[in-house]
């Protein structure tokens, strides 16, 4: 998810690394705000693959700043970022969630002829997460208190939400 975000932001603009995180902070801060021991590996691998440039300069003052960019190819590396999604059984609703939200948040950037895909894999596991959350409720053996079972019911409310939105793209 850190991938998408930076490539979406350094595609809008060329930043420092510091100016770096405050974009994200600023733009996705509801879903990430990287510590800089996340987002220092996460760029130096991007670098690594040739789909962010560096480029120094030095101010008036005589500091020397490096300034981020993406490179031509960087498109090709996004999509396939995009469109790739975890197939653990672990994954919980919250972290999918938290994937469909930075994807949605980043689509503009997505090649169009992979809307179609993304949108059927996006439903099909929202649909998978939105039985496992209605068996947990039905299941006579699980004791769910009061709290339990509204966040529950919030879990399927929220998940319903993301596939309409979905839906609608």
């Amino acid at each position: 998810m850190l991938d998408i975000l930076i490539l979406y932001s350094l595609y809008k603009q060329e930043l420092t690394f510091y100016g770096l995180g405050k974009f994200i902070k600023e733009h996705f801060g509801e879903i990430s705000i990287p510590s800089h021991g996340a987002l220092h590996p996460a760029v130096k691998r991007l670098i690594d693959k040739k789909i962010i440039s560096v480029r120094k300069k030095i101010s008036d003052g005589g500091k020397r700043y490096s300034y981020y960019a993406v490179t031509d190819n960087f498109k090709e590396v996004f999509n396939e970022l995009f469109m790739k999604f975890n197939t653990a059984k672990s994954e919980t609703v919250d972290a999918f969630l938290l994937s469909v939200k930075a994807r949605l948040l980043t689509i503009e950037l997505l090649d169009k002829n992979f809307l179609e895909e993304f949108k059927e894999k996006t439903i099909l596991k929202l649909e998978s997460l939105e039985i496992s959350v209605k068996k947990k409720l039905e299941n006579p053996y699980l004791e769910l208190n009061d709290i339990q079972n509204k966040i529950s019911e919030l879990y399927i409310k929220e998940i319903s939400e993301y596939k309409n939105l979905v839906k609608q793209l």
